[in-house]
């Protein structure tokens, strides 16, 4: 068993982790102009390094984002998606007493929409955005910083991510971490880096159980 070690807390990214988002903002982006294969390079990643690698590969970013949010906003009016397994496994946190947050790479209002939209508010102890930090991911900063928000130290947390970038930063922040993949399936170097990848969240709870005490 790679990483063993009893847990306090457990930090969630948002999109394509708690919520099926990161499909709804595929569909944005593309709508907006960015090609498939560019999107895919942008998933994980903080506000400011889209914006530069907007920039640096020649895009207007204001006009990017304010058609990518327009087209969000369509879908997301009609419904926030959330994924298989989430609220099982937020129910099976909070009845085994774990801290939670959601560390994510969107802005904080949108995280407390989302959560508020979907009655899931009494289910987080922390809500923090990559916005918050000079850094985002691959960076660790945003889950130590989380760690520190729930007065944990960085060894009694656990991270759950479907991004590469999420999963390196997780492990860079020495954090037992778990990937439930998304849009893109784990390759090697995930399998390698991840404690474990999980099929969906449904398998979450069992996973988890062995790094709590009871």
């Amino acid at each position: 068993m790679k990483g063993y070690r009893m847990i306090k807390a457990v930090i969630f990214d948002m999109d394509g982790t708690l919520y099926d988002t990161e499909a709804v903002y595929r569909k944005a982006w593309i709508k907006a102009g960015i090609p498939d294969e560019f999107y895919l390079k942008l998933i994980g990643r903080s506000h400011v390094s889209i914006v530069k690698m907007l920039e640096d590969n020649g895009y207007d970013s204001n006009k990017i984002y304010e058609l990518k949010n327009k087209y969000t906003e369509e879908e997301i009016s009609k419904g926030i998606p959330v994924k298989e397994g989430t609220l099982e496994t937020l129910k099976w946190c909070k009845e085994n007493g774990l801290l939670t947050a959601i560390a994510t790479s969107s802005a904080k209002q949108v995280a407390l929409r989302y959560i508020k939209e979907t009655g899931m508010e009494e289910y987080f102890d922390k809500v923090i955005s990559g916005n918050q930090l000079e850094n985002g991911k691959p960076a660790p900063d945003i889950f130590i910083y989380a760690a520190k928000e729930l007065c944990v130290d960085t060894d009694q947390c656990m991270v759950v991510e479907d991004s590469f970038n999420g999963v390196r930063a997780g492990k860079a922040a020495d954090m037992l971490t778990v990937m439930v993949p998304d849009i893109i399936p784990a390759d090697d170097e995930m399998n390698e880096l991840a404690d474990t990848v999980l099929g969906s969240l449904k398998e979450f709870p069992e996973y988890a159980e062995q790094f709590i005490k009871n």
